[in-house]
């Protein structure tokens, strides 16, 4: 992914309608027109009603769970621009912006940024912009990163330059950062020591802009053996992934490399631990003019093609490496409407872009073999940042600050019945047959007094109608509820102003026959706290 500036980071390599595009890499082409369920006129909004749809969720809450795994609660930090507004011409952190980034408190951040890394140099006091070629300092060089982890109490992904840096550079900086250890200006301690490495950034696209950047698979390949045995010759516990890709999504190319992960797969000898996704930039759609019904219905429904994409993956991931298993990390990801297509482009930090950016987590936090995941990006960053540069939160920020509350304790099972809709394939996102209007991700957690917090994260995808919902928790005791909703009432307000969501605090009352119910918004998501016995 680049700097919004240069949107355009992977340019079109295919004649005709294809186009590949750097936010993710997706290679996009027209696709036919969603006219799924009761999706409301197909114009500029969806036209209000006083109509409901009903749901109805029973959870075991006894039942055993799961760890949850907090570790998709991630996010990006790119060298360019001071960290993107993160850090001043000073060197210092900006005050308002680590201090959105604590409230945040992403889990996991990712570094030097997505493309910049091919061109990032960690030991050079100034770096070259990858697309301007503006020379720039370093402001948010290695030790102001492993800062900001330790101001957010995240744990470091580190990005390697495989293409226009060394393997010998590559293992100085394992060395700094694992070996010799830098120490915090802020804190005087130890700085957070870098467990997780990733092998470049999707070397399976082709940069127009900048041709030096482009690497054969059979070249990545040699470089990445070359790379991981300096680097654990340094530190031999490193956790290395390597970005890889399907060849098609939703039946488009992906990449200009047709079997690109077969040859990197078959041609690697050297150990690596996980593979590197950038499949979840939705709907990303590719036809100028394309209706805000159609965009709307693909981001709602784009969750489900990640979650089949991660099917895929791990398919040919057992075909070539079938003694190998290999978790999944998602290292960039983020709701895209379009690039280059007109108002749609802003809608990425759009309250509709909220309703995707749920469902993608609850598939991330419900999915045993994804590592990590971190959304595109932490700061300003165009319309990308969660955090805006006037340090305010983004939609993005609200859904991910939301999840960060209900991820606790143990993910447990919740099965939920809903009215279902059809919708057409758009953009990235594959055709499904039926759609659930009411998506659900429930957790347990000991509390005090001998009580526990049973945690529901709801998302009502519907543009138009409110979502009535009962909950029935078996033989549990449920005592009190309450529900804090964010929801809008322009799903495609593109304003990028302050309190785009609303977040709104209310109880909710349990009845006798320890049934509880809500009721959600159109295009809204909620999380549901029941306090209830902790055995």
């Amino acid at each position: 992914m680049g700097h919004p500036a240069y949107p355009l980071t992977r340019r079109a390599w295919l004649a005709g309608s294809t186009l590949a595009v750097g936010a993710g890499g997706m290679l996009l082409q027209s696709s036919c027109r969603a006219r799924p369920g009761p999706a409301g006129p197909d114009d500029a909004t969806f036209a209000p009603s006083n109509e409901s749809h009903a749901f109805d969720v029973t959870i075991d809450a006894r039942a055993a769970g799961t760890p949850v795994n907090r570790r998709v609660l991630g996010s990006n930090v790119g060298w360019v621009y001071g960290g993107d507004n993160m850090v001043k011409e000073d060197g210092g952190f900006a005050p308002a912006m680590l201090a959105m980034a604590r409230r945040l408190g992403p889990t996991v951040l990712r570094f030097p940024g997505g493309t910049f890394s091919d061109v990032f140099h960690w030991e050079a006091p100034v770096n070259e912009h990858v697309f301007s070629r503006e020379r720039q300092r370093t402001l948010m060089d290695t030790r102001r990163f492993l800062e900001l982890c330790e101001a957010v109490d995240a744990q470091p992904l580190i990005t390697v330059n495989i293409v226009t840096g060394t393997a010998e550079e590559a293992a100085r900086w394992v060395a700094a950062t694992n070996v010799g250890r830098m120490t915090s200006r802020i804190t005087g301690r130890k700085l957070p020591h870098v467990a997780y490495w990733e092998m470049g950034n999707e070397p399976y696209l082709k940069e127009e802009s900048r041709t030096d950047v482009n690497l054969p698979p059979q070249e990545f390949a040699r470089r990445v053996d070359t790379f991981i045995r300096a680097m654990r010759a340094v530190d031999p516990d490193i956790v290395i992934g390597l970005p890889l890709t399907t060849d098609q999504r939703a039946g488009l190319p992906v990449t200009p490399y047709p079997g690109f992960t077969r040859t990197v797969l078959g041609t690697v000898t050297e150990r690596f631990d996980y593979a590197c996704l950038h499949n979840a930039y939705m709907p990303f759609g590719s036809k100028r003019g394309m209706s805000p019904v159609e965009l709307y219905w693909g981001a709602a429904a784009g969750a489900l093609t990640v979650k089949r994409d991660f099917g895929v993956m791990r398919q040919l991931l057992a075909d070539v490496r079938p003694r190998q298993k290999l978790p999944l990390a998602v290292t960039e990801y983020s709701p895209l409407f379009s690039l280059g297509r007109g108002p749609s482009d802003k809608w990425t930090s759009a309250p509709a872009g909220a309703i995707f950016l749920a469902d993608v987590l609850r598939v991330f936090a419900e999915t045993p073999d994804v590592l990590l995941a971190n959304y595109w990006s932490l700061s300003a960053n165009g319309l990308f940042g969660a955090i805006h540069a006037g340090a305010f939160p983004r939609p993005a920020f609200q859904v991910l600050q939301l999840m960060g509350e209900a991820l606790q304790g143990q993910r447990i099972q919740a099965a939920v019945q809903s009215e279902t809709v059809r919708v057409a394939s758009i953009g990235q996102v594959e055709a499904v047959d039926a759609m659930p209007l009411v998506e659900i991700l429930a957790t347990r957690a000991d509390a005090s007094g001998g009580r526990a917090a049973l945690r529901m994260i709801v998302i009502n995808k519907d543009p138009r109608r409110a979502a009535l919902g009962q909950f029935g928790f078996g033989a549990v005791r449920a005592a009190q509820a309450r529900m804090s909703l964010l929801s809008s009432d322009d799903v495609f307000d593109a304003g990028d102003k302050p309190d785009m969501l609303t977040r709104g605090e209310s109880p909710l009352e349990v009845r006798a026959n320890q049934k509880l119910s809500a009721r959600l918004p159109p295009h809204s998501v909620a999380l549901i706290t029941v306090d209830i016995p902790s055995s």
